[in-house]
């Protein structure tokens, strides 16, 4: 089985009451910069394994910037065919974290506006409940996200 399928399952899960079609993986805005200030950290003081701490220090930067704010270190978007779902997952990487998803937000599809652009080396997408205004902000690396062009090709289309 795909991450994807495992990341699906887990929201369909999560979302027991909905069909969901399509899942992608993003951050909390500031996850990437609070990382590599965690791994610049993390090599200062890695010693003889300079790697394994700067790895280290990245992941504890993101999470505590994601704690600092509220949110999960990690967010899955699950679509379903009349909603957006904004899932909270306490792992970081794009591989296991999937049982435990708790749902955070949704926004119906037919209110929903998305706009994207880049910041440095991240993706930034925003998404916007046009009947409140409220403006999700996510980042995305260039790589990964188990499909969130996809994802976005759907919502956008």
């Amino acid at each position: 089985m795909s991450r994807e399928e495992h990341a699906r399952e887990g929201a369909q899960a999560a979302i027991s009451d909905d069909d969901i079609v399509d899942v992608a993986v993003v951050m909390p805005r500031g996850s990437t910069k609070a990382g590599v200030l965690g791994a610049a950290v993390g090599v200062g003081f890695g010693g003889g394994n300079q790697m394994a701490w700067g790895v280290a220090g990245s992941m504890i930067g993101q999470r505590a910037h994601s704690a600092s704010h509220g949110s999960y270190p990690s967010i899955v978007l699950a679509l379903s065919s009349t909603k957006l779902y904004v899932l909270g997952r306490r792992s970081t990487g794009l591989v296991g974290g999937w049982k435990d998803l708790q749902p955070v937000a949704h926004i119906d599809r037919d209110r929903l506006a998305v706009e994207r652009r880049h910041s440095g080396t991240v993706r930034v997408i925003e998404l916007t409940d046009t009947t409140t205004g409220t403006t999700l902000e996510f980042e995305a690396l260039n790589i990964g996200g188990l499909g969130l062009d996809d994802l976005l090709a759907d919502l956008e289309g």
